[in-house]
């Protein structure tokens, strides 16, 4: 009888530590899966292929840079904001996308990347309309990509 008692203790912490260490202790403590939003507001812009500044997010082949990272096992920022047309370039974070979280899928992109040190860019034209999904390939990240 006390073997059990002390096998379902360690059970239980096993499971809230690997809980902790995904990021979804918050979750059950607050009782909200979705983090805050936090939306990039772009700067004035990177270089174009012309070289000159682009204006992000027109929707007109501009370029438009986050950087993604990992903060208690979801994305940061947790949305990406961008209208129809524009380039979107993601540079990960691969010091905090580490474990499944290294690897980045966009939903109705057709996008699963992983990030490395040596290759941590996800460059494309947002061409569809919507709300996608972001997540890795265990489904963690909760984060969204919305296109207008």
């Amino acid at each position: 009888m006390e073997n059990r008692i002390v096998l379902a203790i360690v059970i239980i912490i096993g499971v809230a530590g690997l809980m902790v260490y995904a990021g979804h202790f918050s979750t059950l403590v607050s009782g909200s899966e979705n983090p805050a939003p936090v939306v990039q507001t772009p700067g004035p812009g990177p270089l174009s292929s012309s070289g000159s500044a682009g204006s992000p997010g027109t929707g007109t082949g501009a370029v438009q840079t986050f950087t993604l990272k990992s903060i208690n096992g979801q994305y940061d920022p947790a949305v990406i904001t961008v209208k129809q047309g524009t380039t979107v370039r993601i540079e990960g974070d691969p010091k905090t996308l580490s474990g499944c979280m290294e690897v980045v899928n966009i939903q109705g992109y057709g996008i699963s990347k992983q990030i490395t040190s040596a290759d941590n860019v996800i460059e494309f034209t947002a061409d569809k309309t919507g709300t996608f999904p972001m997540s890795c390939d265990m489904g963690i990240g909760n984060g969204k990509l919305v296109v207008g």
